[in-house]
């Protein structure tokens, strides 16, 4: 058996994991170190462009793995 977990209301210009107050210029929380990417309308730590390049290069992987595997059968 497990207990719900109660998760507090994010305060906008805290650390959502310690709740320390954070400066809009920080990258990472002074005192937990949590990265900050994508908090309190910072930008996220990987473009669109980023993760769609990362999702066609594993594919392409992917692909060239399998044509392996099924030639050597």
């Amino acid at each position: 058996m497990s207990l719900p977990l109660a998760v507090p209301e994010h305060v906008p210009g805290t650390c959502p994991l310690c709740g320390v107050a954070t400066p809009a210029d920080l990258e990472r929380c002074g005192s937990c170190g949590y990265a900050l990417a994508g908090v309190d309308g910072r930008p996220s730590a990987f473009s669109r462009a980023t993760l769609l390049w990362a999702s066609i290069g594993f594919l392409a992987v992917y692909l060239v793995t399998l044509a392996i595997v099924l030639v050597t059968r």
